[in-house]
């Protein structure tokens, strides 16, 4: 039995209390108060739920435990990003001043399990992660116990490698939680299942960058190993007694409604059954094989209505510019728009204007997606997945069926990255995969296959910009105005809930908040505070084929890696570019002349030298569109995204015959203030540099007028291992901005315009339509 030994304390809007055990093995756990926003503290309100980490309960986030070890537990799920599992362990442990090794074990994705949410996105938090404030909190905590044991001013105490010292005395973290159970309730605010998640509030004190001695270092991905050595569970892997397997027979078009389903052969298929429910058909089977077997003698008499709502592929950007309603929606203007652009430009002594094109394309993961759900009897249901949210997605199937949240369980595993597709809640197979449990009363693992993978996933939107550059006499920007075109970038509406129709979210509309929204907001801040004239605006649109969908679906976009702001900085450094071209100035000078910002300057001047670049202007002297011999040039870009300046050089070998581009050499410079860990954000680094590349040479969502055409990697081809260029990155490890950048976006996005400048450095001609296709650069030259 337990006796109160003590009042609560506060911690920096913490509250910590303490209860002694009759039994030895206590730990310190760390739970949550949720404090919505202006919502009185009085009003904060408990779950008690078995399936939802209680905010104010024990365990929900840190454990130290009395053999001084550490568990932490995180909303966030890894897709491979290595975060969770080397930069959140670092942070915390230099926040609680123990070892790294100390944090023995990583929580995190799992609805159950884990207590704020939130997608595999923003892992820093734009400098101050939840789980930093978490840790620090706690540090504050274990200091207050550790001054009232010892007998020592909490001022006069001091920690290294998980032991307090003061006064003569010292004592383990292990030893101090031993015997005690210790609450720390802690202020959030959100909401759990919002794409955001919560967010952890007050200001607790945070250890000064000066002393760090764990952040900066090179700490290996742990998970690593499992995953190479083929120990590690993939949600592919995941199987449940009684499971059945399942194909679906989605609509011939995006468009199309059920007729009539195709009968079933029983005396091929004796243990499979047909699952009808509006326009959903899915078949299940006690094996995979006869699951697809079946689903394909189903699917080949099953009859649809034809459908042709799109404009094609070949259509696109006349479409978007001739007959999409632009006008519902409001016009998003920067913060940054001063000065009268009209006049600035009609008083250039020279002007660029121009239009940038930028594709459908698609999140493209190796491994279809997949999901294995089981409904039980009572109503509570289990999810089995890769999954970026699965708070998110917790909240959309409780939707769909009407039911609590607390009946819904996600639990996440390894699996192929789809960079943003299911950042929102769902990537395609889990709510068709709960939709089929309750059907058949038993666990059912849907897996999609790679055709419709490609039809019926969400593709990255669209978009067009219309720009246009003045420049005075001297060279000098003196105005620079932009109007950007895109479709809605976020729809997490589950389509299997919308084939079914069940309930879900409004399609993105006018009246939407945030991702829901129409709104094309400004999502690439402006850099070159130089220009003295500026006007930039966003325009909003639905998405094309939706409302003429029977279905409301069309062409469903969702935000992938870099999102909004790659559609917007493609056109913008592509177009700084040609305006340092048509000054005559050489492409990174002309953009230093036009920053005021130092770490704007500093990482443009890291990435020139760096790459070894020639201080001149393009297109080169030996510039050349024909011929059989290749023709090499280079371009720059330039990003700032969630507190982390990039600057990118890419040099390219053209052959003008072919059109085909390769890329030699991408060098990337970042700077992101405080680097967590530079083995792991170099590796993002990376990463996000081949995708770049793949995107800008190669993707592209082709459709016709019923919906996508792209089935496979023939038709929807992406980078080879064997055009990988040298990849060189400079990480600029800057402590003194005191906040840690995001590191994993944004080297996508610099290769597009980097690469298109170094086409036109390499042969004159300026590309200014993504992606840079052989035929299409084949066409271009001979123009």
């Amino acid at each position: 039995m337990a006796t109160n030994k003590g009042n609560p304390v506060n911690v920096f809007g913490a509250t910590l209390t303490r209860r002694q055990l009759v039994k030895a093995g206590g730990a310190l756990l760390v739970g949550f108060g949720v404090v919505e926003a202006g919502v009185p503290k009085k009003s904060i309100k408990t779950s008690g739920s078995k399936n939802t980490l209680d905010a104010t309960l024990p365990g929900s986030w840190i454990e130290i435990h009395p053999d001084n070890t550490i568990l932490i537990r995180t909303g966030k799920s890894d897709f491979g990003q290595s975060t969770t599992f080397t930069a959140y362990r670092q942070i915390v442990a230099e926040e609680l001043s123990v070892p790294f090794e100390a944090i023995t074990t990583v929580v995190m994705g799992d609805t159950d399990r884990t207590p704020d949410g939130s997608g595999a996105f923003d892992f820093l938090g734009r400098g101050t992660p939840n789980i930093r404030k978490a840790a620090a909190y706690t540090y504050q905590a274990l200091l207050d116990v550790a001054s009232k044991r010892l007998g020592v001013p909490k001022s006069e105490l001091a920690v290294k490698d998980g032991v307090v010292s003061g006064g003569g005395k010292k004592i383990s973290y292990g030893d101090l939680v031993k015997g005690q159970q210790l609450k720390l309730t802690i202020p959030v605010t959100g909401s759990l299942t919002s794409i955001m998640g919560l967010t952890v509030t007050g200001e607790p004190p945070m250890k000064p960058v000066s002393e760090y001695t764990i952040i900066g270092k090179p700490y290996r991905n742990s998970v690593t190993t499992s995953k190479v050595t083929a120990r590690e569970k993939w949600a592919t892997d995941v199987r449940l007694p009684g499971m059945l397997h399942a194909r679906m027979v989605h609509p011939k078009t995006l468009g199309s409604t059920l007729v009539s389903v195709g009968e079933l052969d029983k005396t091929r298929f004796p243990n499979a059954q047909v699952v009808v429910k509006g326009s959903l058909v899915g078949v299940v089977a006690p094996t995979e094989w006869e699951a697809i077997r079946a689903a394909q003698q189903v699917a080949a008499s099953t009859k649809w209505t034809e459908w042709k709502g799109l404009p094609g592929n070949a259509n696109l950007y006349s479409y978007l510019r001739e007959s999409s309603d632009w006008k519902t929606t409001p016009v998003a203007k920067s913060d940054k728009t001063r000065g009268d652009v009209a006049p600035a430009l009609a008083g250039a002594a020279k002007k660029l204007s121009a239009t940038y094109e930028f594709p459908f394309m698609k999140h493209a993961p190796i491994g279809p997606t997949m999901a294995l759900a089981d409904a039980h009897p009572d109503g509570t249901v289990h999810i089995y997945t890769h999954n970026q949210n699965p708070q998110a997605l917790r909240g959309e199937i409780a939707q769909m069926l009407g039911a609590s949240q607390e009946q819904i369980v996600v639990r996440t595993f390894s699996g192929p990255g789809h960079y943003g597709r299911s950042n929102g809640g769902n990537a395609g197979a889990e709510d068709e995969a709960v939709i089929l449990s309750k059907a058949v009363g038993r666990p059912v693992r849907v897996q999609w296959m790679r055709p419709e993978d490609f039809q019926w996933s969400t593709q990255s939107p669209a978009a067009f910009s219309d720009i246009q550059i003045g420049l005075d006499a001297n060279g000098k920007m003196i105005a620079y105005q932009v109007d950007h075109y895109m479709p809605a970038g976020q729809d997490d509406r589950p389509v299997g809930a919308l084939l079914a129709g069940l309930p879900t979210m409004a399609a993105p509309n006018e009246k939407g908040e945030f991702v829901s929204s129409t709104v094309n907001e400004l999502s690439d801040p402006w850099v070159y505070d130089g220009v003295p004239v500026l006007a930039e605006r966003g325009h909003g649109t639905y998405q094309l084929g939706q409302k003429a969908s029977p279905l409301a679906i069309g062409m469903r976009d969702h935000s992938m890696r870099t999102p909004g702001q790659y559609q917007q900085n493609y056109p913008r450094e592509l177009a700084i570019s040609e305006a340092a071209a048509m000054a005559g100035v050489d492409a990174i000078q002309f953009r230093i002349d036009h920053a005021s910002e130092e770490r704007v300057i500093g990482v443009l001047k890291a990435v020139r030298e760096a790459s070894g670049w020639e201080t001149r202007s393009s297109p080169h002297s030996n510039a050349m569109a024909t011929g059989d011999t290749p023709v090499r040039g280079r371009g720059v870009s330039m990003m700032f995204r969630s507190g982390t300046y990039w600057a990118s050089v890419c040099e390219v070998a053209v052959t003008p015959s072919t059109g085909v581009i390769a890329v030699e050499k991408y060098t990337i410079a970042v700077d992101p203030g405080i680097v967590v860990n530079p083995m792991q954000l170099k590796r993002q680094v990376e990463g996000g540099a081949v995708m770049g590349i793949s995107h800008a040479l190669l993707e592209e969502a082709a459709f016709d007028e019923s919906g996508i055409t792209a089935s496979d990697w023939r038709t929807y081809p992406i980078l080879k291992m064997a055009d990988i260029p040298e990849i060189k990155v400079v990480l600029l490890h800057r402590p003194e901005v005191g906040a840690y950048g995001g590191g994993s976006e944004a080297a996508n996005a610099l290769a597009a315009p980097a690469i298109a400048a170094a086409l036109f450095d390499a042969t004159g001609k300026i590309a200014r339509r993504l992606p840079l296709k052989p035929a299409y650069v084949q066409g271009l030259l001979k123009a």
